[in-house]
């Protein structure tokens, strides 16, 4: 028959299909692990970014707070960053906050460095002494390609000093 084009009669165009079936195949992981590397830099950037803004609030809490005539506790700052930080269930246990503070310190020096002093006091650089916060704060980001992507299960920390006076 003249006219009929069906498979049985082109054996070739099974072969096509069977190769690109296969190239399909070999080609679909290495995809996977480029899509999901790309979705998990993109999702430590955010966590990176987040822990920033939430040490941030926690600075801006105790400075407001203090400046309103409020006692500002560690406790209090911790929790502050702890709310502001986004977090999937169950990765609040990723996160540690370290608070100092608000204590007395002298801040002198190119480095600078801080070392303790009462409040209200003078510094050996004649400047006075003030009432500051130190905030650390520490995420560990899972990330969502477990395994693979060791290297983004880094920790990622941020801290912050605040004068309050």
């Amino acid at each position: 028959m003249i006219g009929d084009l069906s498979f049985s009669k082109r054996p070739w165009m099974f072969g096509r299909r069977a190769i690109a079936a296969l190239e399909f195949a070999m080609s679909t992981p290495l995809l996977v692990i480029i899509l999901g590397g790309a979705a998990d830099y993109g999702l430590g950037q955010f966590y990176r970014t987040n822990l920033a803004n939430a040490v941030a609030a926690g600075c801006e809490y105790a400075y407001l707070t203090t400046q309103a005539g409020g006692t500002v506790t560690s406790g209090n700052v911790q929790s502050v960053v702890q709310d502001a930080m986004f977090l999937p269930a169950g990765a609040v246990g990723n996160l540690s906050v370290t608070v100092t503070g608000p204590k007395g310190y002298c801040v002198t020096g190119a480095g600078p460095t801080m070392s303790a002093a009462t409040v209200p006091s003078t510094c050996s650089d004649g400047s006075a002494a003030g009432t500051y916060v130190l905030i650390t704060a520490t995420y560990t980001n899972t990330g969502l390609m477990k395994g693979f992507l060791s290297t983004l299960s880094q920790p990622i920390s941020e801290s912050a000093t605040a004068r309050l006076n």
